[in-house]
């Protein structure tokens, strides 16, 4: 999910949104399996979803379970909110201790007359000769599996390296209709799917493409029940995207240029966003920041989700940064991202689970500048730089 702030394009030019600026969440919020994560978060929030496993019993601990959910942000001229939750699961994989071998003596006894028999020397027996071989044992170890903190904070996917381009285009469709909206996230997703393989496998991640449900109203999924709007659900990794709330801004403001130009930057940076969410999911951050965030209780737990929010932004810009050229993020198109990312924030938003207005820029231009993901380490900055 994204983060959250009075999201719509530049104020003063538009007609006023004839639909609601900001939707509650109309699930219960559950912890760490099955909770999606929505987009941009209030003003813009990005989420996750479940892995539908109950979560294990907390370490003497009676600290009171937080529920963290990701405010919904959708924007149009002015107010709209537009995006959605994820949630990370990753499955532990163990290496089985193989057996070892044993030693087994092996004896071969032989009996071999001294000489000649004759009636008045009886024959001796010399005694037999045991001879015994020993097979070297086999030692086989289970390496430790990581934490984890050390999983979120020292991830592979720091050292995977600079994104390279995919010559991602953006598509020609203009969300008039729910279909043309679909059409605009698959031809995105699809450059997605392109560009990330390299990082998540060099992470030791299995890279699998997500799904897509494009919606109109709310949509139902394992992590969430009825949500109503975008959001990443990590349980059967799907990305849903709030094409009905895309075309209502389309209608909106199609007739003016720069404004059009927010409203592709708002589908793109949705987008992005809630793949960021399925790329921490298989490299294994989704997983570990729930299990950090089930632990941990008041503001701890909300820091941690912030992180974790503020990585999938930063994700989505190391893509946006690789492909600016190939997809012409420029002119109206990347003035609309810059306002998109410094008006979104927690300062619109009932909770501080996504980040401040004022670090969000910083992240995102990260992300941009270097299109590595080395930038994104969320987990190892200062508070001051997620607050």
């Amino acid at each position: 999910m994204s983060n959250q702030g009075p999201y719509g394009p530049p104020p003063g030019q538009y007609p006023p949104p004839q639909y609601p600026a900001q939707y509650p969440p109309q699930y219960p919020a559950q912890y760490p399996p099955q909770q999606p994560y929505y987009g941009p978060g209030p003003g813009f929030g990005f989420g996750f979803g479940g892995n539908g496993y109950p979560p294990p019993p907390k370490k003497k601990s009676k600290a009171v379970f937080i529920v963290v959910p990701i405010v919904l942000v959708f924007g149009a001229v002015g107010l709209f909110l537009v995006s959605a939750v994820l949630k990370h699961n990753s499955d532990d994989t163990y290496t089985q201790p193989q057996p070892t071998a044993t030693e087994q003596p092996t004896e071969q006894a032989t009996e071999q007359p001294t000489g000649p028999a004759t009636t008045s020397a009886p024959a001796t027996t010399r005694p037999a000769k045991t001879t015994t071989t020993t097979q070297p044992t086999a030692t086989r170890t289970t390496p430790a599996q990581p934490s984890d903190l050390d999983m979120v904070a020292k991830n592979k996917i720091y050292r995977s390296g600079v994104m390279a381009s995919v010559g991602c285009r953006e598509s020609g469709a203009r969300p008039n209709t729910v279909t043309n909206a679909r059409k605009y996230y698959a031809n995105l997703i699809s450059c997605l799917v392109r560009a990330w393989p390299k990082q998540v496998t060099m992470s030791g991640g299995r890279f699998v493409p997500p799904r897509l449900v494009a919606f109109a109203g709310s949509a139902t999924s394992p992590c969430s029940g009825n949500a109503p709007s975008s959001f990443y659900c990590s349980s059967n990794r799907t990305i849903y995207l709030d094409a009905g709330g895309d075309v209502k801004l389309y209608q909106q403001l199609h007739n003016n240029s720069e404004a059009m130009g927010w409203v592709r930057a708002e589908m793109t940076d949705t987008v992005a966003h809630e793949f960021g969410h399925h790329v921490q999911n298989m490299v294994g951050i989704l997983q570990a920041d729930d299990n950090l965030r089930y632990e941990y209780s008041g503001d701890k737990s909300l820091e941690m989700s912030r992180r974790l929010e503020i990585q999938a932004t930063c994700f989505g810009n190391v893509f946006m940064g690789a492909n600016r050229s190939s997809y012409g993020i420029s002119g109206a198109l990347k003035r609309g991202l810059d306002y998109l990312h410094s008006h979104q924030g927690d300062e619109y938003g009932a909770q501080r689970d996504h980040g401040s207005r004022a670090i969000i820029p910083r992240w995102a231009n990260a992300g941009f500048s270097t299109r590595s993901p080395r930038a994104c380490n969320t987990f190892t900055a200062s508070p001051t730089y997620v607050r």
